[in-house]
């Protein structure tokens, strides 16, 4: 499994350099140990039986990030300088996931690779002894090692800065990731310590952008992401709902949303009928508030909301009793997570 494995050094960075300041690639004459063939499609452009769907042409009138069409059409030449075949099971997994779930619809991938050949290379980078890591590509690379074939690839040095530029900019000429992949992306990355510039480079987002998907990934539950799924085709607009819904101390909690996630939908439908059974729910608890609870013939009132539990004294109440309940609040709870180990 795999051939001879070169790695061209500095190619990929400079092409990299030159998309950020949207100058147009200088050319390099190939090697004479350079085989050029007919190249196979750059990220984002269209060719016959490719194994990943690429991104149509805009018929929206929006523009194209700059640099996203600088890199995309540099790429051509350096894969065609930097092609190898590689043992899938020789590369490791970056430390960026881009994707909530890799393995989502491989089979069509798997079909298409099995018929027509891998038609899109896969971006790795060399690591310690003989092993690789991903920039992009990763499902490619699983298809491929379920295949039981090498994956085509360009093998490049490049920075962990670089590595994960190009890693952006590739999706952003897929345009295969979600909202809410993308945002998780971005948190990771501002997690890892990566200024707002290099975020803004690898997925062409401005600052408030930015801000409001780390928001969504702070304020909602990964556990209740992960259960809802990619959400293909669901934008900006239910995800920061979903936070807001959230946000209050009326909103459920974890355990509770998880159960009104219905898994047998598809990823989309999943969040919209969440945020439908969402809206029912607070429509249904503000109508309906819950009856005050009184203790010591009124000395004590409790409001219970699903988030909050206040406990108001009546004025002529003893007050220490307020105080042996803060005091014995650790006790209380230890003994209801005994009794319901």
């Amino acid at each position: 499994m795999g051939t001879n494995l070169m790695v061209r050094k500095n190619v990929f960075s400079s092409t990299l350099r030159e998309a950020m300041s949207g100058s147009k690639p200088e050319q390099e004459e190939p090697r004479a140990d350079e085989t050029l063939s007919e190249p196979p499609a750059p990220p984002g452009t269209s060719a016959s039986h490719q194994d990943e769907n690429p991104a149509p042409a805009s018929t929206s009138g929006k523009r194209s990030n700059p640099n996203v069409e600088i890199f995309r059409k540099s790429f051509q030449e350096q894969m065609l300088r930097t092609m190898q075949d590689v043992d899938p099971d020789r590369v490791d997994s970056s430390r960026f996931q881009d994707r909530l779930d890799v393995a989502e619809e491989l089979d069509g991938l798997k079909d298409s690779i099995r018929e027509n050949g891998q038609q899109v290379p896969v971006l790795l980078r060399r690591v310690a002894g003989d092993r690789f890591e991903v920039v992009y590509g990763r499902r490619r690379i699983l298809a491929c090692r379920q295949l039981g074939i090498d994956v085509r690839a360009m093998v490049v040095e490049i920075s962990d800065e670089d590595a994960l530029i190009a890693q952006g900019l590739e999706n952003a000429a897929r345009l295969e990731n979600s909202y809410i992949e993308k945002a998780l992306f971005v948190a990771q990355v501002t997690d890892a310590g990566y200024s707002l510039a290099t975020i803004q480079k690898a997925l062409d987002i401005d600052k408030t952008q930015a801000s409001k998907m780390r928001g969504v990934i702070r304020d909602v539950p990964r556990e209740v992401i992960a259960a809802i799924g990619a959400a293909h085709g669901a934008g900006r607009r239910p995800w920061e709902e979903l936070r807001n819904a959230l946000s209050g101390d009326d909103a459920p909690g974890q355990a509770r949303l998880l159960k009104m996630i219905d898994e047998g939908l598809p990823s989309h439908e999943r969040l919209k009928k969440l945020l439908v059974l969402l809206r029912q729910t607070r429509r249904t608890e503000h109508a309906a508030p819950a009856p005050d609870v009184k203790i010591g013939n009124g000395d004590f009132k409790l409001d219970r909301t699903p988030r909050s539990l206040t406990v108001k004294a009546h004025r002529n109440a003893p007050e220490a009793f307020l105080q042996h309940l803060e005091e014995n609040l650790e006790r209380i709870y230890q003994e209801w997570q005994n009794d319901n180990a």
